[in-house]
């Protein structure tokens, strides 16, 4: 007896989203959404590719038609549609997952692991920062087009930032600085600890400072 694939057992018609053309998204198994990283780490060339991967990746396994898969795997996505296209579909698939509840649940192992990955990560932190600053997010275009050197640039503009305004403080203020305080209360927890980021280029960051992109 041939084997019922696991995409069909999430395939009712309340787990799919009419699209024009007959298509349709679906939502996928929690196996398959592990398998759309596993694929888009492959097919990356590099960390700024990764995004643009997994979301095709997503849609090589989301996007139905009459109940077949409409593109074979990422890479047959990624030379079918636009990147603007591939990103659209995406959102859309996302925003119907959270819509249906579906993944909302994320096990406590899971997180402790997903956490400690991303703190062992610390190039990852940083532009995490820097994505936080100005309200982007990996999967827009203007982020997509990004290099790691307006990573960098960008961090360290917001470091000069912060110095300059340690600057203007006074000799009372600028004290001040070095106690950590609640958020909440107000009350001192302790001295401000600052670690070391493992991944930031010291020596490109002094260049930087100095007027030089090289």
């Amino acid at each position: 007896m041939k084997k019922t694939p696991d995409w069909l057992k999430v395939s009712a018609p309340a787990a799919l989203l009419p699209l024009e053309g007959g298509r349709a998204l679906r939502l996928l198994t929690e196996t398959e959404e592990m398998q759309v990283r596993r694929e888009a780490m492959e097919l990356a060339v590099n960390e700024m590719d990764l995004p643009l991967c997994a979301n095709a990746c997503l849609v090589a396994r989301a996007l139905v038609c009459e109940g077949e898969r409409v593109y074979a795997d990422g890479r047959a996505v990624l030379d079918g549609l636009s990147a603007e296209e591939i990103e659209a579909l995406a959102e859309r698939w996302a925003a119907f997952r959270r819509e249906k509840g579906v993944g909302l649940g994320l096990g406590e192992k899971r997180l402790d692991a997903l956490k400690a990955s991303l703190a062992a990560r610390p190039r990852q932190r940083l532009k995490w920062r820097v994505l936080k600053t100005f309200g982007a997010l990996p999967t827009e275009q203007r982020v997509r087009e990004m290099t790691e050197e307006d990573y960098l640039w960008c961090a360290v503009q917001l470091l000069l930032d912060e110095e300059e305004a340690e600057a203007a403080l006074c000799p009372s203020c600028r004290a001040k600085l070095g106690e950590t305080r609640c958020p909440v209360c107000g009350q001192e927890t302790g001295p401000v600890v600052r670690e070391e980021n493992a991944g930031f280029d010291w020596a490109r960051y002094a260049r930087l400072k100095e007027g030089g992109l090289a």
